[in-house]
């Protein structure tokens, strides 16, 4: 087996969508508290792990369809560094580790966690070619991240936390799913569900969610405010914290619009703005939060 092959097809550039297992402890001022960083660490691991076990089997289904894609055709199951065999075997080692070691952090993260399972494999074999619907269960395994971290570190998660995660997944969604429209068009990639998106349609949906986080994240922004930080700087920090999350937002909107959201996590680790508005956002709220 080839070794680097194998590393790639887990899709490792994908953990940081992983990294939202650590909101919702974050957001309550608790990954300073060291029991709750190491279930969040390992939540986040399993995630990894599951998240993983997904990807491979959604190159498994499209191995033939991505051979006749520009860019996927190089992944390791469409170029025939990893055969399906072999890539059948890391699937199972994957799913023993995750069943054994995912109840360690209680049954009711073991729940979440096994219905992010399902959803990702279900969504491999049938809900990814399901127009609009396909969009709703992207942003759903967001959601599942998000809610996952909460439970892993028993802490609570408010409607305006759901909000946020929600409009801001299927920002990055409908994002991504545009960018794919306009840059190898409806007939020439694997996704045939893109035939079904009029880029209008896209752009509207795009601007309705990025509103919505937004809107949703100053709503919660001033909750956690008034629960965090009672008075002070704390306080005004936290509502500060509204600023760069929505120049993000804004920034991410723009690039989306003209058909270069294809690849949200690149954007997030490389854009200029977007990096720069979260480095002030995690600054601010890292501040008003814990200091």
């Amino acid at each position: 087996m080839n070794l680097r092959a194998a590393f790639r097809l887990l899709r490792p550039h994908q953990y940081t969508k992983n990294l939202l297992v650590f909101s919702a402890p974050g957001a309550a001022g608790r990954l300073d508290e060291a029991d709750t960083f190491a279930l969040t660490v390992a939540a986040f691991a399993l995630f990894c792990v599951v998240s993983s076990l997904g990807y491979i089997a959604n190159d498994l289904t499209d191995i033939e369809a991505d051979r006749r894609h520009p860019k996927k055709q190089n992944r390791p199951l469409a170029s025939g560094k990893v055969s399906p065999a072999e890539a059948r075997r890391i699937m199972v080692f994957l799913a023993i580790i995750a069943i054994a070691t995912a109840p360690m952090l209680g049954w009711p993260f073991a729940c979440v966690l096994g219905a992010y399972a399902g959803l990702s494999l279900f969504y491999s074999r049938t809900l990814k070619r399901i127009p609009w619907l396909e969009l709703v269960a992207v942003a759903a395994g967001f959601m599942l991240r998000a809610l996952a971290g909460g439970i892993a570190a028993d802490t609570d998660i408010s409607v305006w936390f759901v909000s946020v995660v929600t409009a801001g997944a299927l920002l990055l969604i409908t994002g991504k799913r545009l960018g794919e429209l306009l840059t190898i068009g409806a007939d020439a990639g694997s996704r045939k569900v893109l035939a079904s998106y009029p880029p209008r349609s896209l752009r509207w949906l795009a601007s309705a969610a990025a509103l919505a986080s937004a809107g949703s994240y100053a709503a919660w922004a001033a909750t956690e405010a008034t629960n965090q930080a009672a008075d002070g700087i704390g306080s005004t920090l936290l509502q500060l914290t509204a600023v760069p999350f929505t120049i993000a937002i804004a920034r991410f909107l723009s690039l989306a619009w003209t058909g270069r959201g294809e690849t949200p996590e690149m954007l997030v680790l490389k854009d200029p703005i977007v990096v720069l508005s979260g480095f002030v956002w995690v600054t601010l709220y890292a501040t008003g939060l814990y200091l």
